[in-house]
């Protein structure tokens, strides 16, 4: 059941999005007393949830060694076994020597690994800058110990804020000297400023001197405004919406509108430009958008360029700028082969973004079939399975 599939038989796989699962308390573990008696409560706690508790108590008792049959279970069926629905208990949620062995049986020889987006959410916000930047050092700590178990394959993704530009710096170098290998962050303007800001340039220099890419995953930039939800009808919910994943429907059209205004500040105000050797992931953003974003950027700069003089000093199309540092990670769902010819070989990567269940039960199988359509040839299947991923992340 965790067999690659026939496009993965002597071919190098890695995955682009992948998490794990932070316990109640998780992130207090490796905060400063400041910033724990500071950071905002959460807007669930797990532990609290009546629905979860039994899915809670299941997860503990196999973590403990206790149910050694379920994990036998889970390790026989990583993407499809019902416990995956259980994110506490699935097989290397939340310790790393497992989340190692899982790559082994599922055939992958890296993973980037996310924290759980929740949890970010308990400093991010906050209006005092030593919880925000305080809160980034525990969150990036605890990601680096959990990929401690194998550092060479387990990836780990740290957080980055932009509030302030100096203590941003300052923060990026500490999560780079302490060993992340990817800093994600939001896609939205702080402060008045711009995302092409250029406060931001020694950033994006340090960046791009170690190696080290700009992450943007879903949850990077503002939702649906909460009055788009006020119908004046009783919205009724299915009780596998407490799964604290989950991506309403209306939020699933517009992930990127915030991305998209992102990357034009990028392109079009010279930040790619200027660093050219600067990587940028999107991750669980679905890809079907971006065959139309790359052709409305070029269209901005051949029909309205005559009108701001700074568009002139791009050297390359904006779409070309996408090609070369640009990578991104269709849905399962999505029809990555019809994405893959509108926008070339080198921008799509595989990813099972597991362990949570909108990853789907079979990504191997659902990107062999939808790739197979178009019958991508091995040059795009080398790209889409692992190229592209170690251009993104500096291992070529």
């Amino acid at each position: 059941m965790n067999q690659p599939t026939a496009h993965c038989t002597n071919r190098t796989v890695h995955d682009a999005d992948s998490h794990i699962t932070e316990y109640d308390g998780w992130m207090e573990d490796y905060a400063s007393e400041y910033v724990r008696e500071n950071l905002d409560e959460p807007f669930l706690k797990i532990e609290d949830i009546p629905q979860l508790q039994p899915a809670i108590a299941q997860a503990k008792n196999r973590l403990a060694g206790n149910d050694p049959e379920l994990t036998e279970q889970l390790k026989s069926n990583l993407f499809g076994s019902p416990g995956k629905r259980n994110l506490m208990a699935a097989y290397g949620a939340v310790n790393g020597e497992e989340r190692r062995d899982s790559l082994d049986i599922a055939g992958i020889s890296s993973q980037l690994v996310f924290p759980g987006l929740v949890f970010a959410s308990r400093f991010a916000g906050s209006r005092d800058p030593k919880v925000i930047y305080g809160g980034s050092e525990a969150m990036n700590r605890g990601m680096v110990d959990f990929c401690a178990a194998d550092k060479q394959r387990l990836l780990s993704v740290g957080y980055l804020s932009l509030q302030d530009p100096a203590m941003a710096l300052e923060s990026a170098k500490q999560a780079i000297d302490m060993g992340i290998k990817s800093l994600w962050m939001r896609s939205d303007a702080y402060d008045g400023r711009a995302p092409s800001h250029i406060a931001y340039d020694p950033i994006w220099a340090l960046m791009e001197e170690a190696g080290v890419p700009i992450v943007l995953h879903i949850g990077s930039g503002k939702k649906l405004p909460q009055v788009y939800r006020n119908t004046g009808v009783e919205r009724v919910l299915h009780p596998m919406s407490m799964n604290v994943e989950t991506t309403s429907p209306k939020d699933l059209p517009i992930l990127h509108h915030s991305i998209e205004r992102w990357l034009t500040c990028m392109i079009y105000d010279g930040v790619l430009e200027r660093f050219p050797k600067l990587k940028i992931g999107l991750i669980e953003l679905g890809s079907n958008w971006l065959p139309a974003c790359m052709a409305n950027l070029d269209l901005g700069v051949s029909e309205l360029g005559k009108f701001d003089m700074g568009l002139k000093d791009l050297s390359m199309k904006p779409s070309d700028y996408m090609r070369r540092q640009v990578r991104a990670t269709p849905l399962h769902v999505e029809d990555t082969g019809w994405v893959l010819r509108s926008v070339g070989k080198d921008m799509l990567m595989f990813n099972t973004d597991y362990p949570h269940p909108e990853g789907g039960s079979d990504p191997f199988g659902d990107f062999e079939r939808s790739l197979d359509l178009v019958q991508a040839s091995p040059e795009e299947l080398d790209n889409f399975y692992a190229k592209n991923f170690e251009d993104l992340m500096g291992l070529i």
